[in-house]
């Protein structure tokens, strides 16, 4: 009896393997494809890799136009260019099937992780689905690992899988045949190539910053006046605010301040009171996004990755979850018994060891898949994590740790002072006790203003009584971590899916700004056109309503081929809609506001659009295609990024370019003709070497161009 453990990743298959072997599992390759064997209660177990989507969409026939409905899975490999590695992957499944009896997925356990696992048992290993057994866990340590496999669920989740399959299905539906509508409708009004594109969540979402901008735009400021008094206290200032924080009328404010001026001064009340601030929820994923760009300034898409590597360490949980609430099994105790063996988390440790009973504060929201995220206890090795990964474990760690410590407690203080009967308040807070903010209070600041004691009745040292005047200000530009709260509280996109939506935006052009996002005029222009020619593209509300069924889907309550084909017949008429006014919608999108210009932005990149020769918009079309995964030719000296292959996004000429750019500038130029295969090589000052193959012949080069070594070397 054979076992065949599939995992999601390579790093999780020897996560798995050394979690379930009784000894040392034996390390094996198939090509470059590494898997494990061991034997376990006497059944020998294999456990193999994927590299996450194996599979793709794709037409059944290469047609051009739209729309297009007629597609299947393939491999990763025939749909997208540059994924050849997932060759070697297939093979390797493929090969070990065939001595496997029973077959285990054991991929991430959400609709992604499903959907890799059910495509990888259907195509690669020949192997019926509903014939797989599933490893449900939510961390990769031993414990977990254990349990899950003496607790294996009978079936993998066909609820998750069918919801991912039908959400695979409708995004490609939507995304494929609106971006062809829309670099149609470019080309029928101008005889000009251009790629743009939208998507069933990519429109609504773009749709609402375009809202923001014009909010922004027809905003018209509304003066008002804030009064003030300056009083003294103890030879110390403060400044206390009229009552009515806004006057709107200034002969009312000068009247105020005239009357004020006479005075006598004193204090009319003294209001002091304790408010309890209970610690933070456990961290979802949405939250942890918000806390960490708030934290470090990272980027939601950021945020993930680098949670995705400490889950995939052991040392956090699973990140894609909109769960509040950790699992009343946890062994809390064990955790921070681990943690109390970090000098930075000790003291706080010992002292929620020293407690009865370990009790965390829950949030309202639950998620049936992954608990909140939580650390596991596992530690990281000296050294093992980079600058921001030990950020984020941090944060990760500290909320953990205030989760069962005792309530911050807040004096507010709060002094009306009265003069010739017009009131002023002066307020003050400061923290008495500090809770869970020993722990927790780098990431979270109160404002300490600490008031000396006033009693009612005594007069009041007025140094000055004036009045300020204000203009309203227009609603603030969204963060990209609002964005992704905007997203969550519409209902669109899901947990694992809205950082790269956002990611999106910005790489076709239509939004830029990392702090403050700002839509760009093609940005504005595609909503303008699709709103007003077919507005359903950009609807939330239509967007919603398609999560809903697929939420439907994944508790057993729909079907996806009825999801699948309502979703196909709404989009026939958006854009049967589309293609009666595409010249029309054609003609808008050449347009940017106010200049009459035909500037914008391409997939690729910043580009103009102008008539290009067919020569060069087969070099155009080449760099977009190229530019989604870059080739890897070698390491950045300067700092340590990829040094990836490049194509100009005017003309199309390669060059090698590091990955980190634009914070790193360094490039080299390539010769234009030849199949570019990377070496292990290195050269002057650490340029990569590169074999070019070309008509029969191969020699290697290296890309800086000044070096005369390695040239013509055949």
């Amino acid at each position: 009896m054979v076992t065949l453990i599939i995992a999601e990743k390579p790093n999780v298959a020897r996560k798995i393997a050394y979690a379930l072997a009784e000894g040392k599992p034996v390390r094996k390759t198939i090509g470059k494809v590494p898997y494990y064997e061991f034997t376990r209660a006497g059944k020998k177990i294999i456990v193999a890799p994927a590299v996450g989507h194996l599979f793709s969409l794709a037409p059944k026939t290469k047609i051009y136009g739209y729309p297009i409905f007629d597609i299947e899975w393939v491999p990763v490999y025939v749909a997208e260019k540059g994924k050849s590695y997932a060759k070697d992957y297939i093979k390797a499944l493929a090969t070990l099937a065939k001595r496997a009896d029973e077959f285990v997925v054991a991929c991430d356990y959400d609709t992604e992780g499903e959907v890799i696992g059910y495509t990888a048992l259907k195509y690669a290993c020949g192997v019926d689905p509903s014939k797989a057994k599933r490893m449900k866990f939510s961390a990769l340590t031993r414990k977990d690992l254990l349990k899950a496999w003496y607790n294996l669920e009978p079936t993998i989740n066909f609820g998750m899988a069918d919801a991912g399959i039908a959400r695979h299905v409708l995004d490609w539906y939507w995304g494929v045949n609106l971006s062809r509508a829309l670099t149609s409708a470019i080309k029928r009004a101008s005889g000009k190539w251009m790629v743009l594109s939208t998507g069933r969540v990519q429109g609504p979402t773009l749709k609402f910053l375009v809202e923001r901008e014009r909010e922004i735009a027809n905003f018209k400021p509304t003066p008002y006046w804030v009064i003030k008094m300056l009083l003294e206290k103890n030879n110390e200032n403060y400044t206390a605010v009229y009552e009515k924080e806004r006057v709107l009328d200034e002969n009312e404010a000068k009247r105020i301040v005239e009357e004020a001026k006479k005075g006598p001064a004193f204090v009319e009340k003294v209001e002091v009171k304790q408010q309890n601030r209970n610690p933070p929820v456990p961290f979802d994923l949405g939250t942890l996004q918000r806390e960490a760009y708030s934290a470090f300034g990272y980027s939601p898409k950021k945020t993930l990755e680098l949670a995705q590597k400490l889950y995939e360490r052991g040392l956090s949980s699973y990140p894609r979850t909109s769960s509040q609430k950790l699992p009343k099994s946890l062994n809390f105790r064990s955790i921070l018994q681990n943690l109390a063996k970090l000098p930075e988390y000790k003291p706080f440790a010992h002292s929620l060891l020293g407690k009865d009973k370990l009790k965390p504060v829950e949030g309202k929201k639950d998620d049936p898949a992954h608990p909140a995220i939580y650390p596991t206890g596992e530690l990281p090795k000296p050294g093992e994590l980079t600058r921001d990964e030990a950020n984020l474990y941090d944060l990760i760690v500290r909320r953990f740790l205030a989760l069962f410590m005792e309530p911050a407690v807040r004096e507010i203080m709060k002094v009306v002072i009265n003069s010739n009967s017009h009131r002023f308040i002066l307020s003050g807070a400061r923290t008495v006790k500090e809770g869970w903010l020993k722990v927790y209070g780098k990431y979270v600041k109160f404002d300490e203003v600490i008031l000396p004691a006033f009693r009612e009745g005594e007069s009041v040292k007025v140094i000055q009584i004036k009045r300020e005047k204000k203009k309203t200000k227009p609603p603030a530009r969204y963060s990209p971590a609002a964005v992704i709260k905007k997203m969550e509280d519409l209902g669109i996109g899901t947990k694992a899916t809205r950082a790269q939506i956002l990611e999106t935006l910005y790489s076709r052009g239509y939004i830029e700004g990392k702090k403050k996002i700002k839509v760009t005029p093609l940005g504005m222009r595609v909503v303008e056109a699709l709103e007003k020619n077919v507005p359903d593209i950009v609807s939330v509300e239509l967007t919603r309503a398609f999560e809903e069924k697929m939420e439907e889907i994944m508790a057993g309550k729909e079907k996806k081929e009825n999801v699948i084909e309502e979703s196909k017949n709404q989009l026939v008429k958006i854009l049967k809609v589309f293609k009666e006014r595409e010249l029309d919608i054609g003609k808008m999108l050449l347009e940017t506001t106010g200049t009459g210009a035909t500037t914008s932005k391409t997939a690729a990149g910043k580009a103009s659009i102008k008539e290009l020769s067919e020569e060069e918009e087969k070099a155009v079309k080449k760099a977009v295609e190229e530019e989604k995964s870059p080739l890897v030719v070698g390491k950045c000296p300067k700092c340590g990024g990829n040094l990836v292959v490049r194509y100009n996004r005017r003309t199309g000429k390669r060059f090698v370019g590091c990955s980190n750019w634009p914070k790193c500038n360094v490039t080299y130029p390539l010769l234009q003709r030849g199949e570019i295969i990377p070496t292990d090589k290195t050269c002057c000052g650490g340029a990569p070497v590169v074999k070019i193959r070309e008509k029969g012949r191969e020699y290697e080069v290296c890309v800086d161009m000044n070096c005369r070594e390695w040239r013509n070397k055949k």
